[in-house]
């Protein structure tokens, strides 16, 4: 059993106290990607080609990478229902490396904004966001933008390797950049652990401005009270 609260919590703690780690965040999205099904949600899509194909690879590689200071997200029973027991079985994940994908959403987005945002202040921040993204508008301090485009987890993977050289210490990387977040987590967190990895969404997406499709816990709906719930 996994509280809600309590997860995030013991992870902004980890970044307030500079524990360096990595979270890697596998949603209804990645999962269908995952499992072969085609799809578009406004975000990103999937195709029946090869590129698709090494990208999927990818993704499931970074889903299955284990480490202790790897920490993965996957959807919760009350959101998703089986796929719950299904991506923990399939993610191979010790149980202590498993968390919601949800963390930073939903009733836990005041939190979220309330101090990861301002935590952000106090790191050197690496962004890796859509190219349209409106960094101005953020309450933190960008020291490096890297754009990406809408399918940046086909389009951009060159982006892998380039992020790995310019990997120096004691900073932040931010993705929100779909399930190519979660393959530079996995990737970036493996070849230097001197750095914290966040795969955030959709998480500044009020300042970014470049939202595929609006987030309910964004805009009011009563997904800003729910509280999620592992299961037994």
């Amino acid at each position: 059993m996994k509280d809600f609260k309590l997860e995030i919590v013991k992870m902004y703690d980890g970044l307030q106290s500079r524990q360096n780690f990595a979270f890697s965040k596998y949603a209804d999205g990645e999962w269908a990607a995952m499992t072969g099904r085609l799809l578009n949600n406004g975000e990103f899509s999937t195709q029946d080609d090869h590129d698709t194909k090494v990208s999927i690879e990818l993704l499931i590689r970074s889903f299955q990478y284990k480490d202790e200071g790897y920490f993965v997200g996957i959807s919760c029973p009350c959101c998703q229902g089986p796929a719950h027991d299904q991506m923990k079985q399939a993610s191979g994940q010790d149980e202590c490396n498993l968390t919601y994908a949800n963390l930073f959403v939903n009733s836990n987005y005041s939190f979220y904004e309330n101090n990861f945002i301002p935590e952000y202040k106090n790191w050197k921040v690496n962004l890796v966001a859509h190219e349209d993204s409106n960094i101005g508008n953020l309450p933190f301090e960008v020291s490096n933008f890297f754009p990406i485009k809408k399918n940046a987890w086909i389009e951009n993977v060159s982006l892998i390797e380039e992020l790995k050289k310019l990997q120096t210490e004691n900073e932040l990387y931010l993705f929100c950049a779909g399930p190519f977040g979660n393959i530079l987590s996995h990737n970036l967190w493996s070849n230097n652990k001197n750095n914290t990895y966040l795969d955030i969404g959709s998480t500044l997406n009020p300042y970014l401005e470049t939202e595929g499709f609006k987030r309910g816990y964004l805009y009011g709906s009563d997904d800003v009270n729910k509280v999620c719930n592992w299961g037994s």
